[in-house]
């Protein structure tokens, strides 16, 4: 055997080496995924504390801390379903005000893109930022169109898509809410 070709043999053998590693790590990588996968937020425990910035500008927050019930809204630019809601959850944005309520939607995306995505600046003042990694911890299961209810004492309510049960039950309190409150 000369020398060139042992030296094909021996590059073949690193390169077939490399890939077996370079596999090795794949799965090992993908077994990791399997064992974090995302649990949903589960009523009676505490919202994550996460930090976001008001897209119209601002000071940080933190969304559903304790003191102030809050929904927090999870919508996607390039989710159909998502635009479609807007208009309603923009009829939504007074009456939670005048219930108490805060109403925040939350994303992850670029600010260029929300602004282009909202219509108005209602829903523009309503609207935070997160860090993809807060952004997880508050959604972990990154659905959309989505919510997460959280009581005064920053504990989770409920969460799911909107357009539930629970959304719905939400919706009708506040369309309630005027007409009760002239009736007393």
């Amino acid at each position: 055997m000369d020398a060139t070709t042992l030296q094909w043999v021996l590059a073949a053998l690193a390169f077939a080496v490399a890939g077996n590693i370079w596999l090795s790590l794949a799965v090992l990588r993908a077994g990791r995924r399997e064992r974090l996968a995302p649990l949903a937020l589960e009523p009676g425990q505490p919202l994550p504390a996460v930090q976001a910035r008001p897209l119209a500008g601002g000071p940080r927050f933190q969304p559903g801390a304790a003191g102030q019930a809050a929904v927090l809204l999870f919508l996607a630019s390039r989710c159909p379903k998502c635009g479609e809601k807007l208009a309603g959850i923009e009829r939504l944005l007074p009456l939670a005000r005048e219930a108490g309520l805060a109403l925040w939607l939350l994303s992850e995306e670029p600010a260029r893109r929300l602004r282009a995505f909202l219509p108005g600046d209602s829903l523009r003042s309503a609207t935070a930022r997160l860090a993809l990694r807060d952004y997880r911890r508050v959604n972990p299961l990154m659905s959309s169109p989505s919510y997460v209810f959280v009581n005064y004492q920053g504990q989770v309510e409920a969460a799911g898509l909107i357009g539930d049960e629970d959304w719905l039950a939400l919706v009708g309190q506040l369309h309630a809410e005027p007409s009760q409150e002239r009736a007393a």
